[in-house]
């Protein structure tokens, strides 16, 4: 599924799931969406990043299970970033 900067950005501030292979699973809390047109591919493509936290530090750069209520599942590549004062953030770019 291709997804669009305004599928997240009505999620802003909402609670998706992460879910491990070990079936144990981490909150992460939406808390950007930011465009970036100027790294779109195609006029028809939209060039946008999402930032979530969490809690759990130790998740490393790569491809999670993310549940939504309203979006669905899906799977996202996902990158620390460093903490806040609230804990962990980790992007997804969308180019």
């Amino acid at each position: 599924m291709q997804y669009h900067f305004d599928d997240f950005s009505g999620c802003l501030n909402q609670t998706f799931t992460l879910e491990l292979d070990d079936a144990s699973t981490y909150p992460l809390k939406l808390i950007s969406v930011d465009k970036h047109p100027g790294r779109a591919t195609s006029s028809e493509h939209e060039a946008f990043s999402i930032v979530f936290r969490g809690a759990n530090p130790g998740l490393e750069q790569q491809i999670y299970h993310i549940k939504h209520d309203t979006l669905g599942a899906m799977e996202l590549f996902i990158v620390p970033i460093g903490p806040d004062d609230e804990g962990m953030c980790y992007e997804a770019v969308f180019a």
